[in-house]
């Protein structure tokens, strides 16, 4: 879908809406990158750029299963600066996946749109319910990495509920593709290392909502769930080759 930028009524660059798409993604064999034209708002579980804040780099990059570092954010904002990335204006995350194996689509709505970026394996996948079972704190690098990117302007309580509405999704997606929890049996909500970004253009339509309801709400169902069903189904059939 080419990448659509709409012009400032009032001749002002900062009331100008900019639409986040794939002419911003670049996919290796070591990472998945976005960079945007402006700051965004996000939300996230990040390695690095953890929290709330505006930044405008966005890397998910590929590890070994094996990978283990005592300072994994250290080590994750110096591999940064060796791509040129600078760590302050990025949001990190890590994931074991192949990142050829990426999921993304964008979803129109009229007003606003969605981005997703999607990678998933389930070869840790967790029951939460059951969660206890578990003796380690694993911190393996993160398996279903989500990203979601709104061209709107977001209120505090749809950031939040857009996560909310994202795990649903996410969590639905395991369900229907029967996805287990090796040590219970039963099946999983999610993996242990999972993560999340919620980045918005603040700019544009407002949305005051994500509830799964609300016109927001419906398309981060609908992205989350076929894309994390894609990737899954992506990483499993690398796994079988």
């Amino acid at each position: 879908m080419p990448e659509m930028v709409l012009l400032p009524t009032n001749g002002s660059d900062e009331a100008a809406a900019v639409e986040i798409g794939s002419s911003h993604l670049e996919v290796t064999g070591d990472f998945i990158v976005l960079k945007s034209p402006i700051p965004l708002r996000t939300i996230s579980s990040g390695v690095v750029g953890a929290g709330t804040g505006w930044y405008s780099s966005f890397v998910n990059r590929h590890v070994n299963k094996d990978y283990n570092c005592r300072d994994h954010r250290e080590e994750m904002s110096q591999y940064l600066k060796k791509q040129g990335i600078e760590p302050k204006e990025t949001v990190g995350m890590m994931t074991a996946v192949r990142t050829e194996d990426v999921c993304y689509k964008q979803y129109q709505e009229e007003g606003f749109s969605v981005f997703f970026v999607i990678t998933a394996g389930v070869g840790n996948a967790v029951d939460a319910s059951r969660s206890r079972e578990y003796y380690s704190n694993d911190s393996s690098p993160g398996t279903i990495n989500t990203w979601i990117y709104i061209s709107g302007e977001l209120t505090e309580e749809a950031f939040i509920q857009s996560i909310i509405t994202a795990t649903e999704a996410k969590t639905k997606a395991l369900h229907d593709l029967e996805i287990r929890d090796s040590l219970s049996g039963t099946v999983a909500t999610g993996t242990s290392t999972d993560s999340i970004l919620i980045a918005s253009s603040q700019r544009g339509q407002k949305l005051e909502y994500a509830g799964t309801i609300t016109p927001l709400g419906q398309i981060i169902g609908k992205g989350v769930y076929e894309c994390t069903v894609e990737a899954i189904r992506s990483s499993q059939k690398r796994g079988k080759k």
